[in-house]
């Protein structure tokens, strides 16, 4: 058993945070059992080595701080709260399923706003351009030194300091995030998290980009990106003031398998004992449990809040799917925004950083078991995701 368990408890995770953020200001207080389930699930499980507790321990102090960074930079702001947040664009959907893609090309956009990673790891405004050039900085050693414990991540899942990160990482900061789940076997938490109804931790996720929008000249359109939304589209649309959400589509058996290579290979560099059919069958639970209740809110919530997009679609012509969401908002692309688009694909092409071909039978996973955990979704989406 590692000798850094008795080290970690919420009590004194929020205490030091609190003390390095001056403030212990904390806002809804949900996020303490969500926590407590994430470090209970990590000592059931014993699997974390010295260097996952450290990192689990270096996260969540992290998140902590920027829970109280942003009620304080809020409370700075008077009316930020009120500010509406309506017309968003939210990319989402299974992971793996052409969702990253997307987002680069419309972060593209002067007129859109993103989250890009400096900010997600501190998510309110710098003071002046010194601090956000030593931000970006900050966040560039961050990442280097991550992609040096998990070199292969890049291969999956390339990002840039100043570039879009995922908007799950503004849930990250009340511990309600699919990111904990693919990084820590923590089966406590995963229960938790596949039954959660968010209302609070998507407040706060709203709250969190009303503050980031309060330090720009002016107003942008918010374009924003996590597979984690599907499991929770009616919290999602709430708090965002009705968005429109981009529903990108894939077979299921290859969506799965690929999200079951980033969990390998996120825990590869944390946990002792890894069982790639363990992480093909949690794959699996978690996509068809998400997928379910994304179903069960889109047959209520009726079309017009969705436009769906397959990965076949996103391969074929990126650009042309651009064009079919900013049609749905009432929006044109420009000549220049399309030749960007076209420079980017050309600088990014599909394994610049290595390939990304996960084996399903090495995660346990087989066609006729995700086929029966997937049949209402391959039904409702049989155009989209007909084809591999």
């Amino acid at each position: 058993m590692s000798t850094r368990l008795p080290e970690l408890s919420v009590d004194s995770l929020m205490e030091y945070a609190a003390q390095r953020a001056g403030s212990d200001d904390w806002g809804a207080r949900g996020f303490e059992t969500a926590l407590e389930l994430l470090l209970a699930g990590c000592r059931e499980r014993d699997a974390l080595t010295d260097l996952g507790w450290r990192v689990l321990r270096s996260a969540a102090l992290r998140h902590l701080r920027n829970r109280l960074l942003v009620r304080a930079a809020a409370g700075a702001h008077g009316d930020v709260e009120q500010k509406p947040l309506s017309g968003a664009i939210v990319i989402t959907g299974l992971p793996r399923t052409g969702t990253t893609v997307l987002h680069n090309l419309l972060a593209l956009d002067a007129d859109n706003r993103f989250l890009a990673l400096w900010e997600a790891l501190r998510p309110v405004p710098p003071q002046d351009a010194a601090e956000r050039d030593a931000r970006i900085e900050r966040a560039r050693e961050w990442l280097e030194g991550f992609y040096a414990v998990v070199p292969s991540f890049r291969a999956i899942h390339a990002l840039t300091a100043h570039g879009p990160e995922e908007c799950d990482a503004l849930l990250q900061n009340s511990f309600a995030s699919q990111h904990f789940d693919d990084m820590f076997d923590a089966p406590a938490y995963s229960r938790w998290l596949s039954h959660a109804h968010l209302s609070a931790e998507y407040a706060h996720y709203a709250l969190a980009l009303r503050v980031l929008a309060a330090g720009d000249p002016a107003p942008r359109t918010w374009v924003l990106k996590s597979p984690s939304h599907v499991g929770h589209l009616d919290t999602l649309l709430d708090a965002l003031d009705g968005p429109l959400v981009v529903h990108c589509h894939r077979p299921p058996l290859a969506a799965v398998t690929s999200y079951a290579s980033l969990i390998a290979t996120l825990r590869g560099a944390y946990e002792r004992d890894l069982s790639a059919h363990r992480i093909g069958r949690q794959a699996l639970e978690r996509s068809a449990a998400a997928m379910t209740r994304a179903l069960a809110v889109r047959a209520t919530r009726g079309s017009d809040a969705f436009l769906d997009v397959s990965l076949r679609e996103i391969v074929a012509d990126p650009v042309a799917v651009v064009r079919a969401i900013y049609r749905r908002v009432g929006r044109a692309t420009t000549l220049p925004f399309e030749q960007r688009m076209r420079e980017w694909l050309a600088g990014n092409p599909v394994g610049r950083h290595g390939t990304h071909r996960p084996d399903a039978a090495g995660f346990g996973l087989t066609e006729r078991a995700v086929a029966g955990a997937f049949a209402p979704y391959d039904e409702r989406f049989a155009e989209l995701v007909g084809v591999s």
